[in-house]
C-alpha cells in the first residue's frame, strides 16, 4: 500500500491541481511585493489641433481691452518618462501579508488533499484485499461442496441417497461459483478506481501483496488523540489561517484610508509646430523630482462599513473554528468506541472460527466413519464458511476504523 501512496503522490491529478494552486499563491506573494518596487513608464502623444488654444491676457482696467490671444502650433508632440517609488504605502504591505496567508492556506490544502487521497486509496485497497480473502474462503468452501456433490452423486447412483441431496449440493456449488465471479468483477472495478486515483492508465494491472487479516491489535487506542488532532489536523490550521486572513482584511481596509507617500520624478520633451518637418523640430526639455503625499479626508463612511464587514467575517470564522474543534472531539470519541468494539467483535469471531473448524473436523470424521450424515457435515461446512467470512468482515471494519481514526487525528500520511 505504501507503494500505491508513493505513486499517487506523483500521479494524482487532483493533487497536481492543488500544487499548481500553491504555485500560483507563491507568485501572488511576489506580485504583492512588487508594489513596493519603483515603477517607470514612458508616455508620448502627438495631437492635431483644429483650433489653436487661447490664452486670456486682458486687463479689465485698460482701455481699449485686448482680445484673447491664440498660441502654439497646430501639431503638438509630448513625450515623458515618469518614475515613482513608494515611501509609505500601508495598503501594499497589508496585501503582502494577505498573500502570504493565502500561500500558507494553499499549502495546508495540499496536505489536506493528500490525507483525503490516502484515505480513499487505503479504503479501496483494503476492500480489494477483503475481496481476495473472501474469494479464498469461498474457494475453500467450493472444494468442500464439490466433494460433497461428488459423494451425493455416488450415493444416489448406489441408491443410498435422495436426488434432492444431489440437487441441494449442486445448487450450493453454483451459488459459490456466482459469488466468486461477483467478487472477481468487483475487484476489477476497484482496481480501475485505484488506477484513476494513482494517475495510472486503466490497462495497468495492479498486484496486491498485503493482507487484511489480523493477528493482534495493531492500533493502540489512547486518550491523547484529541491533543494530537489539535496539533496535526490540517483543517484546523486552515480555519485558524482564515481567521488571520479576516483580521488582515480589516487592517487592509483601514490602510486604504491612511496617508500614502511617493517619491516621483519626470523627464519631459515637447514641441509644437505647423508642419510635419520633424528634422526642423526643436525639443525643449523639462524635468523635476519630488514627493507626493495623499491624505484621505472623507470617503462617505466606507471605512466604517468595511470594518463592520470584517468584524462579522472574523466572528463567523471563530464560530466555525469552535464548531470544528467540537466536531473533531465528537468524531474521536465515536471512532475510539467503534474501534474498541470492533476489536472485541474480532476476538469473539476468532474464537468462533476456531470452534467452527473443530466442529467441521469432527463432523467430517464422523461422516467418513459412517457415524454421521451428510446434512450434519453440510451444516458444519456452512457454519465454518460463515465464521470465516464474519471474521474477515470484522478485520475489514477494524482496518477502516483505524484509517478513519488516523485521519481524524491528522496523522495519516500519503508519503
Amino acid at each position: 500500500m505504501q507503494e500505491a501512496f508513493q505513486i499517487a503522490a506523483k500521479g494524482n491529478r487532483q493533487l497536481q491541481i492543488k500544487w499548481l494552486e500553491s504555485e500560483k499563491a507563491g507568485v501572488a506573494v511576489k506580485e504583492a511585493k512588487s508594489f513596493l518596487l519603483p515603477t517607470i513608464s514612458a508616455n508620448g502623444d502627438y495631437s492635431l489641433y483644429g483650433e489653436r488654444p487661447v490664452i486670456y491676457l486682458r486687463n479689465e482696467s485698460s482701455s481699449p481691452k485686448l482680445n484673447a490671444v491664440k498660441f502654439g502650433g497646430r501639431l503638438a508632440f509630448d513625450g515623458s518618462i515618469v518614475g515613482s517609488y513608494s515611501l509609505l504605502n500601508p495598503v501594499a504591505k497589508s496585501n503582502i501579508r494577505m498573500a502570504g496567508i493565502n500561500e500558507q492556506i494553499s499549502k495546508q490544502e495540499i496536505n489536506n488533499t493528500e490525507e483525503n487521497l490516502a484515505l480513499n486509496i487505503a479504503q479501496l485497497y483494503f476492500t480489494v484485499l477483503m475481496n481476495k480473502e473472501q474469494q479464498k474462503v469461498l474457494e475453500q468452501s467450493l472444494l468442500r461442496n464439490q466433494r460433497a456433490l461428488k459423494d451425493s452423486r455416488s450415493l444416489f447412483l448406489q441408491g443410498k441417497s435422495l436426488k434432492t441431496d444431489t440437487l441441494s449440493n449442486y445448487i450450493s456449488v453454483q451459488n459459490l461459483h456466482a459469488a466468486i465471479s461477483a467478487l472477481k468483477n468487483n475487484m476489477g472495478v476497484l482496481s480501475v478506481q485505484l488506477n484513476q486515483l494513482m494517475g495510472l492508465e486503466d490497462s495497468v494491472q495492479l498486484e496486491f501483496t498485503d493482507s487484511i487479516t489480523l493477528t493482534e491489535q495493531t492500533f493502540k487506542v489512547t486518550g491523547v488523540g484529541l491533543s494530537v488532532a489539535m496539533d496535526n489536523r490540517k483543517d484546523l490550521r486552515i480555519q485558524s489561517l482564515r481567521i488571520e486572513h479576516s483580521n488582515e482584511l480589516m487592517v487592509n481596509a483601514k490602510a486604504g484610508f491612511k496617508p500614502q507617500l511617493f517619491a516621483i520624478a519626470q523627464y519631459q520633451v515637447q514641441n509644437q509646430s505647423d508642419n510635419l518637418k520633424f528634422g526642423n523640430y526643436s525639443f525643449p526639455r523639462t524635468s523635476f523630482a519630488g514627493v507626493r503625499l495623499t491624505v484621505p479626508i472623507y470617503y462617505g463612511n466606507r471605512l466604517k462599513y468595511k470594518s463592520m464587514q470584517s468584524k462579522l467575517n472574523i466572528k463567523q470564522n471563530e464560530i466555525a473554528l469552535a464548531d470544528l474543534k467540537k466536531s473533531i472531539q465528537t468524531e474521536l470519541v465515536s471512532l475510539n468506541a467503534n474501534l474498541i468494539e470492533a476489536y472485541d467483535q474480532w476476538n469473539i469471531l476468532q474464537q468462533s472460527v476456531e470452534a467452527a473448524q473443530i466442529n467441521y473436523t469432527m463432523m467430517n470424521d464422523r461422516y467418513c466413519n459412517g457415524l454421521g450424515n451428510r446434512l450434519e457435515l453440510t451444516d458444519a461446512e456452512l457454519a465454518l464458511t460463515k465464521a470465516k467470512l464474519d471474521q474477515l468482515q470484522a478485520a475489514f471494519s477494524i482496518r477502516l476504523i483505524e484509517l478513519q481514526l488516523k485521519r481524524a487525528m491528522g496523522i495519516l500520511q500519503l508519503n
